[in-house]
């Protein structure tokens, strides 16, 4: 009887070690989902800010072309990134602060910050002689370039990023 009790308690003990030892194992499979949804959020998170530079430097570039007005990039209004018209070229400023994008919580919408140097066109009034000499010449403009601060407010619709607002702010 004895040799019948111990092979009880045998595998008792057998089965209460195996969950004992079972028992971190089921608590790391919670926080491996959990780690898996935050590098997934990640993830989600890096890919709408690569869109979001894509589609800034795109519009910068046609800005920079004088061809700021067609349609390449996605704009959500057509008044939302509307530059007075002595604009005529933007720069990222390297020696200012880095840019920041920050993406909204809910990925839905986002905001941007960029340092730059704008070169604006100022037209010379003809009011004198050498002012108009100057215009018959194809001049007649003074041209000059300011640090400024370019804030642009971005939304996804249809899973595509547009521009929804920029506006060019003195540093």
């Amino acid at each position: 009887m004895t040799s019948h009790t111990t092979s009880t308690s045998t595998r008792r003990s057998f089965l209460k070690r195996g969950a004992v030892l079972a028992v971190p194992l089921a608590a790391v499979a919670p926080a491996a989902v959990m780690a898996d949804d935050r590098l997934t959020a990640r993830l989600a998170r890096l890919e709408d800010e690569a869109a979001i530079r894509e589609l800034h430097q795109a519009w910068l570039r046609r800005i920079n072309i004088g061809a700021a007005d067609t349609a390449t990039p996605r704009f959500a209004a057509s008044e939302g990134a509307a530059f007075d018209q002595s604009v005529r070229s933007i720069a990222a400023d390297h020696a200012a602060q880095p840019d920041a994008i920050e993406v909204a919580p809910d990925g839905q919408s986002a905001a941007g910050r960029f340092p730059c140097a704008v070169e604006i066109e100022t037209t010379i009034a003809q009011d004198c002689t050498l002012a108009q000499m100057a215009r018959a010449q194809g001049g007649g403009v003074v041209r000059r370039t300011e640090r400024r601060m370019l804030q642009v407010k971005y939304v996804k619709s249809g899973g595509a990023w547009a521009i929804a607002k920029a506006e060019i702010a003195s540093v």
